[in-house]
């Protein structure tokens, strides 16, 4: 078992989860946009956008994963 979390870096894993959450919420998001459009080149633009909040969204839990296993973080939720 971890040891206790500081008030800094509950913080920091919260924060970092949130972001998670937001990059999953812009997936959402363009992906509802995308089923609105009709026009193939902004289809394209639209679809870039959806892989790069993917990339970030595996990003920042690969950070988040990191945080934890470096300072044997256990998640406080």
């Amino acid at each position: 078992m971890g040891r206790t979390l500081s008030e800094k870096q509950e913080k920091l894993l919260m924060l970092f989860k949130v972001a998670i959450e937001r990059e999953e919420e812009a997936q959402r998001f363009y992906a509802e946009t995308l089923l609105l459009c009709d026009d193939l080149s902004l289809k394209g633009v639209i679809e870039s956008f959806i892989l790069q909040e993917k990339q970030h969204e595996e990003k920042l839990i690969e950070i988040y994963n990191e945080l934890r296993r470096k300072s044997e973080f256990v998640d406080p939720t």
